[in-house]
This record gives C-alpha cells, structure tokens and sequence, in this order.
C-alpha cells in the first residue's frame, strides 16, 4: 500500500471511526505529513517496506527540529499509525522497541533579553517578506502564544483597538491575549500593506499567510527558526523556546506565577511551575546577599568591639 494512501486510511478511521477531536486529528495530520515527506525523500512507496531503522532516523532529525515532548507526541502518532495498519491489513508492526526519553523535570530553553534582540533584529523591515516573518515570531516572543495558536489566528480573533487577541488554545479553552505598542503596529502594518497584496483568496479568514496566498504553518515557523540559528550562531532552541523566553522574563521582573500561567493558557498550575527555576535562581540571589550583608554586619560589629 501507498505511504500516502496508508496515512489517508488511518487519518479517516481515526476521524470517522474513532471520532477524535479535530485538534487531535490536525496534530496528527501534521505529524504525519513530515512523516509522509522523510519516506518520499527516503525514495520508500510502500508502507510495508518502512523499517524500524527508518523509523529511528526519522525521529533522529525530529529530535533536531522539535522539543523532545513533540517528539514523543510524535512517536506515539506513529506507533498507532503502524498497529492500525497491523491490525487491519496484517502489515508488520515496524515500531517495536523505538523510545523517545522525555525527562519532565527538564528545564524548558529560552533566549535571555540580549539574544531575543538580536534575533528580532536581524530581519530587515524594508523587506516585506522579512517584516512578515519578524512580525510572527514577535508575536509568539510578546504574547507567549504556542505556534499551532499563531498559524491559526484568524482575523476576526484580533482586536487592534484594545490590543487584544482572543485565542483558543488546547481544549477549545478560549483566553486573551495582550499585545504590547510595538506588536499592535507591526500587526496592523502587515494586514494593511503586505497581507492584502498578497492575499489571493478575499474571503481568507487566517491572518498569517505568505507571498503566494498560502496560510503559515508549523513547518515554516521551524525552518525558520533553524534558519535564525544558523545563522546567528545561536544555541539549539524552537519556536517554543520563544514562548518560554517569554515566561522566563515575566518572572524575571516579578510577575506572579499564576498570572503567567492565564497568559499561557496552561489548564493546571504545575504544567507552568517548571518556570520556577527563574525564581529560584532568585532566591538563592537573594540569599546571597543576605549572606554577604550579614557577614559585613558581623565584621562591622566585631571591628567596634575590637575597637572600644
């Protein structure tokens, strides 16, 4: 059977047979059209002739584009792909000992003020293409919004008026979103002067879309980061490590936790508590000084007694 005709399978039977939510069927659509595009770049047509070694380099330079929770999503995506297709056209089951380690203590990546500049700044504005692509990863950096939020932004979503965006993040939970001066007239200076000359479609709801009328996906956004990395020579991050940035400097300047945790949208209070690190970094900053202003103390009190 055909890659693409085995994938087509599985997407209708998990849709129409398994009646997963349209979120769930999405990511596992976007999963697997990279998956569908390594085989075809492997030169591999049939599905029955992927291989567990094809599956373990495959996941190799997954490892290199996403964090390694995508990852996993991911490989979780494939193994049930794989046993659908055992279990009804009999093909062998290529994913048997293939493991993604996802350590849930470790500490998400994130860019410090300094290097976020320097990645926004780098892009020239007098470039429409360049403006484009500056203004998307802005507004993931200054607002905290996942990826998959930002490629689905619709214009009807934005307020420009009172700065607000009206997201719905995972689990259809909707949330506002605040922009700050700077990304309200980026987002109207491309809806007004690139968008619409590039918009193909007049009934277009999305907001992002690019050169050829084509609406942002995940994909883009990675590359593009990548393509940032490269070239700035900056440490291995994602588009994720923008919105871990951006929870990283709120808590930098003091923000409460659980008002980061409404401004990423995170349903239970312990998913954002990995930002903790920050405050504790803090604390033992503070500490410090403590320490070092006690012993000053001490010296100073021990020189008058010496003293008299």
């Amino acid at each position: 059977m055909k890659v693409k005709e085995a994938i087509e399978n599985y997407l209708y039977h998990i849709t129409a047979i398994e009646t997963k939510s349209d979120r769930t069927v999405s990511s596992y659509a976007n999963d697997l059209s990279r998956y569908e595009a390594f085989l075809n770049e492997k030169g591999i047509e049939n599905i029955e002739d992927v291989t567990n070694s094809d599956l373990q380099q495959f996941l190799g330079e997954q490892l290199d584009q996403l964090s390694k929770r995508s990852v996993a999503h991911c490989l979780t995506v494939l193994r049930n792909l794989h046993s659908y297709l055992f279990v009804t056209f009999n093909f062998r089951n290529p994913t048997d000992n293939l493991t993604v380690k996802v350590n849930a203590d470790h500490l998400p990546s994130f860019l410090n003020e300094e290097e976020v500049t320097r990645l926004l700044d780098s892009f020239d504005d007098e470039d429409p293409k360049q403006y484009y692509q500056r203004t998307i990863l802005e507004l993931i950096y200054k607002t905290g919004m996942r990826v998959s939020e930002v490629c689905n932004l619709t214009v009807g979503q934005i307020n420009t008026v009172h700065k607000q965006l009206r997201i719905t993040g995972k689990g259809n939970k909707e949330r506002i979103v605040l922009m700050d001066n700077d990304v309200t007239e980026r987002v109207i200076y491309y809806y007004r002067n690139i968008r619409s000359l590039w918009l193909k479609r007049k009934d277009e709801a999305v907001f992002f879309i690019n050169q050829k009328g084509n609406v942002l996906n995940r994909e883009y956004v990675f590359a593009l980061i990548k393509k940032k990395q490269d070239e700035l020579g900056l440490r291995s991050i994602s588009p994720h490590s923008l919105r871990h940035s951006f929870a990283t400097h709120l808590l930098e300047e003091d923000t409460d936790l659980r008002t980061v945790q409404v401004l990423l949208g995170h349903s239970d209070i312990s998913t954002t508590q990995i930002y903790t690190h920050v405050q504790t970094g803090k604390l033992h900053e503070a500490a410090s000084r403590l320490h070092r202003a006690g012993l000053k103390n001490n010296q100073t009190e021990n020189k008058k007694i010496n003293d008299n």
